[in-house]
């Protein structure tokens, strides 16, 4: 499903060339519909976080990087741009910065 927040992370990934690997954290199953004890049906639409993803961002937002060689995580989209922009500046990257000069 699409996300505008994460899509900004993996539009910053892709701008500088930084290689990433995608991992769907955020999901919807249907499940059979049930009836509660108060009479109402139960909603069978059931919105799923994976377990990576809770493991890294206990809040469960995305987007959420983790940086295999350290094992940092970055989360909330804006920090992400700014972090993909540094890192990738500092590992060679001529592509322009995406977050505005401060």
């Amino acid at each position: 499903w699409f996300c505008p927040f994460a899509q900004r992370c993996t539009l910053a990934l892709e701008h500088h060339g930084v290689p990433y690997e995608w991992e769907e954290a955020l999901g919807w199953t249907v499940r059979p519909s049930s009836v509660g004890e108060d009479g109402r049906a139960d909603e069978a639409a059931y919105h799923w976080k994976s377990p990576a993803l809770l493991a890294a961002n206990p809040s469960g937002m995305v987007p959420t990087l983790v940086e295999p060689a350290t094992g940092r995580v970055v989360k909330e989209s804006l920090v992400t741009i700014e972090y993909v922009d540094d890192y990738a500046r500092a590992h060679g990257s001529r592509a322009p910065s995406l977050m505005p000069a401060e």
